[in-house]
């Protein structure tokens, strides 16, 4: 399996098919514009599915073959309208969170304490293979802001549950101190940010054959943020 999460900031079917070589299964896109948007342009994918207020700017989910299937899990609730969990079947099965974290009218709830409060209510689906991956906006770093849950709460209660940062497991990087970088503040090299990541549990973590994080060089003229690219084992 080949999962792609790459924050493509807005006019995505302008650039689907740089993603054309790495043959992935699943594609995980925030900043993503709506089916309306694409117009005439062909979609060459199997499933798209899309959650957001503004036609220009949600999160699409897509599937790019016949490997796998996803549908929005039953116990979605829009309270946490970019924490979004999917039933994905196919040569593997499992539950997939995709999540885009932003502002809420709530500042104390925004971004990380956003994704806390939703892991808190689908307590019960993080019991089940699972993938939590999308553009989180939070890094250790950020712990210093005042949230309902920061982001070393957020890892501690993953691991709680056996769920683990690819990135970190990967590299055997500690969170805070990455040396590769997700996001790039207007664009700018001298302003990096890790910020984006896929966290899975166990068993889909000890299929991984590897992980790759996009460069700067390669990806800073179509979006701010760099893609993580993984692959997985589907005998595992």
């Amino acid at each position: 399996m080949k999962l792609i999460v790459w924050n493509a900031a807005m006019r995505f079917r302008d650039k689907l098919g740089y993603l054309k070589s790495y043959q992935a299964d699943i594609l995980i896109i925030p900043e993503c514009e709506s089916q309306e948007k694409w117009g005439q342009t062909k979609l060459q994918v199997n499933q798209f599915l899309w959650f957001g207020e503004k036609v220009n700017k949600g999160i699409g989910i897509f599937t790019l073959n016949e490997h796998y299937k996803i549908e929005l899990h039953p116990l979605y609730n829009k309270d946490f309208r970019y924490v979004i969990p999917l039933l994905v079947t196919g040569k593997r099965n499992f539950i997939l969170f995709a999540v885009w974290s932003q502002n809420t009218k709530a500042k104390f709830e925004s971004y990380i304490g956003q994704i806390y409060l939703a892991l808190k209510y689908y307590d019960s689906l993080l019991k089940e293979p699972c993938v939590i991956a999308g553009d989180w906006n939070s890094n250790k770093n950020f712990d210093h802001i005042k949230r309902v849950g920061t982001h070393t709460d957020v890892v501690n209660l993953l691991k709680s549950k056996g769920i683990i940062s690819i990135y970190h497991h990967y590299f055997n990087e500690e969170h805070g101190v990455e040396s590769q970088h997700t996001h790039y503040f207007r664009k700018e090299c001298a302003r990096p940010f890790h910020i984006d990541y896929i966290f899975t549990s166990k068993d889909i973590l000890s299929s991984l054959i590897q992980m790759e994080v996009g460069e700067h060089k390669d990806w800073i003229k179509l979006s701010d943020h760099m893609p993580l690219i993984t692959d997985f084992d589907d005998m595992n």
